[in-house]
């Protein structure tokens, strides 16, 4: 499966590389390593594995995931360690910037769709929906260094809606 499938996948199952909201922090190690960073803060915990940050809250004494996001524009800065290493064996080699236009090709050969979203509180982004799982996508609209215009930022999967 090559990144493009990765990403399409994400967007339209609301999975990453096997691991789903709703699952524990256990669940997301036990999928993408050990690797990352957490951030715990009272009853919300973000962890960041570079590419894929995953945020849980803590519900009735143990920890959910409630949203993900593939944090594509830091891929543009060609840092090591940017992918977790078992997405790197499932998927391959991933290029520093993912088009919009190309996204949308495969998405749709996939059977999703994008609806582009009024967002003005991100006025140098456009914000585009896939309305069966509510994923979001954003895409820069004015060129910033290293990205540039139609560059996708980032795709937020959350639990907005039942998955």
């Amino acid at each position: 499966m090559s990144e493009l499938e990765f990403y399409v996948k994400a967007a339209l199952q609301g999975e990453i590389l096997g691991a789903r909201l709703g699952t524990s922090p256990e669940i997301w190690e036990e999928n993408l390593g050990s690797d990352f960073l957490d951030d715990a803060r009272k009853s919300l915990m973000r962890r960041d594995y570079g590419l894929i940050e995953v945020t849980f809250a803590k519900s009735r004494g143990s920890w959910e995931s409630v949203a993900a996001s593939l944090q594509i524009h830091r891929l543009a800065h060609r840092l090591d360690g940017m992918i977790p290493p078992p997405v790197t064996v499932a998927h391959g080699t991933f290029s520093a910037h993912v088009r919009i236009g190309e996204f949308r090709r495969e998405l749709e050969m996939q059977g999703g769709t994008l609806r582009e979203v009024t967002d003005s509180s991100r006025p140098n982004f456009v914000h585009y929906q896939e309305p069966s799982i509510g994923s979001s996508v954003y895409v820069v609209n004015l060129a910033h260094t290293p990205l540039e215009e139609g560059d996708i930022w980032s795709i937020t999967l959350s639990r907005g809606r039942e998955q």
